[in-house]
């Protein structure tokens, strides 16, 4: 209620002031006073209604804790003190009678006024937050306004204000530009209306004072303006308050609205779970075993399915897309745990006279019997057994030295070379050429690198006669 009572008064001060203002000024003028005593009365008018109003703004500003409010507070308290100073009343004139200073405090309050006004449109529309762009337009010109309040100690007093007056004239121009691009927001509008209305007396005001009527309605109109912008700034403020003030009530609406809702359906819930208590704990049961067969199921099927895609069909080693995934993993842990990792690539020797005398079929029976060799040769749960391609086979031997590879390579070498493979009552004897290599944290060594080193030694022992093992250093590639 007391928020509400300041608003009621300040909007009652705000809209009586200029029309008592303009009622004194009827009755000087039926009075038919003199130009001075009627310009004292004005003035006396201004500064008591401009005090009531800083009062009431400091007042709303305290009651709403708006900062918006302050910074507004504080711009009709400078902007009063430049219609003042326009009007022949100094501060600084208590101090000095230096003509060059009393200049420089007229415009100094114009030019604060201005950057004041700025700070009031950057903290009113959050510009800083939602248009930083715009907000670095405020900074910069106003800088350039208190650049230009040392510059004015130089010029005469007429190119002093006129300078001030184009300045401010920009400077509402710009705020212009910044309140018509600011997105949807339901008070630029009135923010707007209202820059429009200043930047309209501004250039009547110029007019006034430059070509058509004298320095008292150049005067009197300041004050005018003032009074429909303080007028006009009221309303935005009061719309800004009242959008807040609904704004809040629809969302608390909207939150005891939820909170209703949710508890009918707690209500609801509650209600269903008294009735059939018994009933749905069965169901629950019942679903719950159903669950947890299906994931049993699916967990079966999820094995089988993995298994048949690592897995090689014919050889029952794992396949080469398992070992692109098991090389990548074992290098990394390598590298990482600073342990040595070995690959062997086998290769069946002259597998292709044995295709072309015995034919395909006796060609994968070998295949299937030298992959059972190898996975029984195979000790280590960690050593990985894989069908390359063809008659290519890979072992992926984590942890192992090149000794302890080159020793595997030779046995698995030996086993094919001393047992005879029995297809079709035929007794073939195979031999296999075994290429070598051992990765050893060697620096820029990708697990491409070790696979191609493991082929040249591969191909080395083809070379050399083939049945036999040879090693490759990493450094060779």
């Amino acid at each position: 209620m007391g928020n509400v009572f300041s608003v009621i008064v300040f909007f009652l001060g705000v809209f009586l002031m200029p029309v008592a203002a303009w009622a004194q000024t009827l009755h000087g003028i039926t009075m038919e006073k003199s130009p001075l005593l009627f310009q004292l009365d004005l003035q006396a008018l201004f500064i008591g209604s401009s005090l009531i109003l800083l009062l009431m703004c400091f007042a709303w500003a305290r009651a709403l804790r708006s900062y918006s409010m302050a910074i507004l507070t504080l711009y009709f308290a400078i902007k009063s003190l430049d219609i003042l100073v326009l009007n022949g009343f100094s501060l600084l004139g208590v101090f000095t009678y230096n003509h060059q200073l009393l200049k420089t405090e007229g415009v100094l309050f114009a030019y604060l006024s201005n950057i004041i006004l700025f700070g009031f449109t950057v903290n009113f529309f959050a510009l800083k937050k939602y248009q930083l762009s715009s907000h670095q337009l405020m900074f910069r010109l106003s800088f350039i306004m208190a650049v230009a309040v040392p510059l004015s100690y130089l010029l005469d007093y007429a190119a002093a204000r006129l300078l001030a007056q184009v300045l401010t004239s920009i400077g509402l121009i710009v705020l212009l530009y910044i309140a018509k691009n600011i997105p949807q927001n339901r008070l630029s509008i009135i923010f707007l209306l209202t820059l429009v209305v200043q930047l309209s007396f501004n250039f009547i005001a110029y007019l006034f004072n430059y070509w058509l009527f004298s320095a008292e309605a150049t005067n009197f109109l300041a004050m005018l303006a003032f009074w429909l912008m303080a007028v006009m700034v009221a309303y935005l403020m009061g719309r800004k308050y009242y959008y807040h003030l609904r704004d809040e009530k629809l969302s608390q609406q909207q939150v005891v609205a939820s909170v209703k809702a949710s508890d009918l359906a707690q209500q609801k819930l509650l209600a269903l779970q008294e009735e059939s208590q018994e009933q749905l704990e069965s169901r629950v049961q019942e679903r719950t075993l159903e669950l947890n067969i299906a994931l049993q199921e699916l967990e079966a099927v999820n094995q089988e399915l993995k298994e048949k895609n690592t897995l090689d069909e014919l050889s029952g080693l794992f396949n080469r897309r398992y070992y692109d995934q098991k090389i990548m993993a074992e290098f990394r842990r390598s590298r990482r745990n600073l342990t040595p990792l070995s690959l062997v690539l086998i290769d069946i020797d002259r597998f292709k006279l044995v295709n072309d005398n015995y034919g395909h079929l006796i060609g994968d029976q070998c295949i299937i019997a030298v992959a059972k060799m190898i996975k029984s040769l195979l000790r280590r749960s960690t050593d990985v057994g894989c069908r390359y391609g063809g008659e290519e086979f890979c072992l992926i031997l984590p942890e192992t030295d090149d000794k302890g590879a080159l020793a595997l390579a030779q046995e698995i070498c030996q086993s094919v070379r001393e047992q005879q493979i029995f297809a079709d009552e035929l007794a073939i004897d195979l031999t296999v050429s075994c290429g070598v290599t051992t990765y050893q944290q060697e620096k820029n060594v990708t697990p491409e690198a070790i696979f191609a080193s493991a082929d040249r030694a591969l191909y080395k022992a083809k070379q050399a006669g083939r049945d036999q093992v040879q090693v490759s250093l990493l450094s060779e590639i």
